[in-house]
């Protein structure tokens, strides 16, 4: 190559690249024959060593026939890549069916490309429920667009009876609660063909709707999107956005836009007969209901620029009151507008082509659509109102550790809706906003951190807060805080679905470790500082900074949190088997719950300690002012009689110690069970529990605080439980149990949680009782555990 390049010495850049290209492509000629001669070699070494019983050729392969390889290897139809590929298909039908009679029920077949994630991903061809060509047949006629129905009178633009309103109104409402179940909105919303052109659309009542719901899609869609809580499971954020992008959203018109129609319907309705009324008010009704569902939904959307957090949240909180007070009249009058035809998919007999869109390029693969019917739409919209105005409480709560509470409070009740987690966060987030300015994260962290334990150094009044020493350590720390992102992540995690929740609290767990490092560090600075300033002879400083544990238990509590509710989510999402249950229950009884309580009776003590402190200080400075004036002209301040002692964590460290008996009842009733023999086990050739123990505690093992436990020692430990008998066994898990309902029945205004708890503790207090008394000794079955009372803690059920 190199040597014709030289002799030629073109002169301009054309003639160059010309000889450069000419030059490369005889090379690559040359390069294609000398592979294509190695390969026939090959193929010659391979037909005489046929006795080798590792070497295949092609036909013993089942690749192609030997016309077909004859084909290929002569060339003609290898050379000419103008031609189609020419394929030997081969039928494996028979051989295909063969293989898999060979796999029993739950049995997979894996390759190294092709395991479970493959097999789950596959399309099945023929089956109408994964493919869509299916629901075709060939001599039907392609579903019409908007122009296509318009012209054939498919659809009618003006002149609609009121009948046909509602029930095109309702049909969208069951397509919109559809989309928000996690449906692509090609399949659902964008069936309605009226949704393509309002703009076309001649009837006023029917253009507003539509024009409605077209812009509550967009608004719908960047509430989830800033939210960023949502997974694939939960939700599809993207369609065929050239639909939306035909008519430009504007969202801030279309509340006087419905007002207007709505008033016009209204004094129409003054001029008819009764039945013709009630028919028009029912339109008037559901036009009403998303005026102000729209206005509620638009105004989380434009919270973080409102002046007050206050008045926003009101403004919503006054649109869902109306909302949820016009639901009622809307589901009385379903029947009146038109109804779905019977085995037809389309939700409404006018406006809706199911298959639409079912040969266009959707983000997933179209699957089998079932919308929802009328009644369970609005009972969905009905309770994501009253998810709403729950989630309005949000901004009551100032600091972390009660907003963290009401998010996993929130999440336990109201997870199931991507629409509602993500109004909480974004009602989270433009509160915190707008009450701490452009830093607000640090700011909301800093007055947490005062509200949970009420550092002095945090407190501006005292004057340790103006040393620029604490503050140049204080500022690192939350500046820290603040950059591992682990204390907003914790609230944000609370925003998605139960099962992705605990995923990311695994990792979420590693990162507390270097918090609670930078937590004691900060801590311990503290107290060196403290005996500097006592040095000084400064007491007031000194005493403030002394002792001083006020950040590690602050981060350290919030840990155990997250390994408590990581630990018994797994019963709730069914992860856990039976025979494991006994170490499940046994970390949180020995250890978790434990640190929980430590760490709010610490908190305690350090709130008491500075209320002794203030008021010691009080008296002095009483004394002192007395005693400066003669004491004549001022009466001596009188101690306050029966003063109650700050315990704000006194109802928390109650339901823990609930907590910590259940778990010890729970754990003991494990044992006895399977020392009884009536638990299942598995068969030992197949199982390792040292495995399946360190997996279940993987997330905890990176931490210092609490120190891992490894399976030897808490195989010592059950062996040690393991030598009482089987009846001291239930009688010890009886005895837990009666502690728990001691415990549960001192709470004062118990929730719905506590009594449930209770009727568990109470059942199984009877049942260990039973079992410690010989109960069906001969009858080693099995008992059932039943979580539909409380999703961490069974009823144990003697079949």
């Amino acid at each position: 190559m190199h040597g014709t390049y030289a002799s030629e010495q073109p002169t301009d850049f054309q003639a160059a690249t010309a000889a450069a290209a000419a030059a490369a492509a005889a090379a690559a000629s040359a390069s294609v024959s000398a592979m294509r001669t190695t390969a026939e070699q090959r193929d010659m070494e391979r037909e005489q060593n046929s006795n080798d019983p590792d070497e295949w050729s092609m036909s013993e392969c089942g690749f192609a026939d030997s016309d077909v390889q004859r084909a290929i290897r002569g060339g003609s139809a290898a050379e000419d890549i103008t031609q189609y590929p020419i394929h030997g298909w081969v039928d494996v039908t028979d051989e295909f069916h063969d293989a898999c009679s060979e796999l029993l029920p739950g049995e997979l077949a894996q390759d190294m490309l092709f395991g479970l994630f493959e097999a789950m991903s596959a399309i099945e061809i023929m089956d109408p429920k994964m493919d869509v060509g299916m629901g075709f047949d060939k001599f039907d006629l392609p579903p019409p667009s908007f122009e296509a129905a318009v012209a054939m009178g498919a659809i009618k633009l003006d002149g609609l009876k009121p009948a046909e309103l509602i029930g095109i109104f309702d049909a969208l409402f069951a397509c919109l609660v559809s989309w928000l179940e996690g449906n692509s909105m090609d399949q659902v919303l964008f069936t309605c063909l009226y949704l393509h052109a309002p703009s076309q659309i001649q009837d006023k009542a029917l253009r507003v709707f539509c024009t409605a719901v077209r812009n509550l899609i967009v608004v719908i869609k960047n509430i989830i999107i800033l939210a960023a809580v949502n997974e694939e499971e939960d939700f599809q954020l993207y369609g065929n956005s050239a639909l939306l992008a035909a008519e430009k959203a504007q969202p801030s018109t279309i509340a006087g836009l419905l007002k207007e129609v709505e008033d016009e319907l209204v004094r129409k309705c003054k001029q008819l007969t009764s039945t013709e009324n009630q028919n028009l008010m029912a339109v008037v009704h559901r036009l009403r209901f998303m005026r102000h569902l729209f206005q509620a939904i638009y105004q989380v959307e434009l919270m973080a620029g409102a002046d007050s957090a206050e008045e926003a949240v009101n403004e919503i909180y006054k649109n869902l009151n109306v909302a949820s007070e016009l639901l009622p009249l809307i589901k009385r009058t379903i029947d009146r507008g038109t109804q779905p035809v019977e085995g037809s998919e389309a939700p409404n007999p006018m406006g809706f082509s199911p298959r639409i869109h079912d040969r266009s390029q959707p983000p997933t693969f179209p699957r089998s659509i079932k919308i929802r019917d009328r009644p369970a739409s609005y009972q969905f919209l009905e309770e994501m109102v009253a998810r709403f105005k729950y989630a309005c409480k949000v901004i009551r709560y100032k600091d972390y550790y009660s907003a963290l509470n009401f998010f996993i409070e929130y999440s336990r009740k109201s997870g199931h809706c991507i629409l509602s987690r993500s109004v909480l966060q974004s009602l989270f987030n433009s509160s915190i906003l707008l009450a701490h300015g452009k830093q607000s994260m640090k700011q909301f962290l800093r007055h947490s951190v005062q509200a949970f334990n009420s550092p002095p150094v945090l407190n501006p009044k005292h004057p340790v807060a103006n040393d620029p020493k604490v503050q140049q350590h204080l500022e690192t720390f939350f500046r820290y805080c603040i950059n591992m992102k682990t204390f907003n992540q914790f609230i944000r995690l609370c925003g998605f679905n139960r099962a992705r929740q605990r995923d990311k609290l695994a990792h979420l767990i590693e990162n507390f470790d270097p918090l609670q490092v930078d937590a004691a560090r900060l801590d311990s600075l503290m107290n060196q500082m403290a005996n500097d300033r006592a040095m000084e002879g400064n007491e007031s400083h000194a005493t403030a900074l002394k002792h001083s544990t006020h950040f590690s238990t602050w981060v350290l509590y919030n840990c155990f949190r997250a390994m408590l509710i990581y630990l018994m989510s797994g019963f709730e999402l069914e992860l856990y088997a039976v025979h494991e249950f006994l170490y499940i229950y046994w970390y949180p009884y020995e250890f978790l719950i434990g640190f929980l309580v430590s760490a709010l009776t610490r908190t305690e003590n350090i709130l008491l300690a500075q209320e002794e402190y203030a008021e010691h200080q009080s008296r002095i400075q009483s004394n002192g002012g007395n005693s400066g004036s003669g004491g004549k002209n001022r009466k001596a301040a009188k101690p306050k009689k029966n003063k109650k002692q700050q315990r704000p964590y006194r109802q928390e460290i109650v339901y823990y110690h609930a907590l910590l008996s259940l778990c010890g009842g729970m754990y003991k009733a494990m044992g006895a069970l399977t020392k009884d023999g009536r638990v299942r086990l598995p068969m030992s050739k197949f199982d390792n529990e040292e495995i399946r123990y360190n997996r279940r505690f993987a997330p905890f093992m990176p931490l210092t605080s609490p120190p891992p436990v490894s399976y030897a020692e808490f195989k010592n430990i059950r062996d040690h439980m393991m030598l009482n008998s089987v009846e001291e066994l239930y009688s010890f898990a009886a005895k837990h149990f009666d502690q728990a309902r001691n415990v549960l029945e001192s709470i004062q205004n118990p929730e719905q949680e506590i009594l449930d708890l209770l009727q568990i503790a109470r059942t199984n207090f009877v049942v260990m009782n039973v079992l410690a008394r010989g109960h069906q000794k001969e009858v080693k079955r099995q008992p059932e555990f039943d979580f539909s009372k409380h999703s961490y803690f069974p009823i144990i059920k003697l079949k």
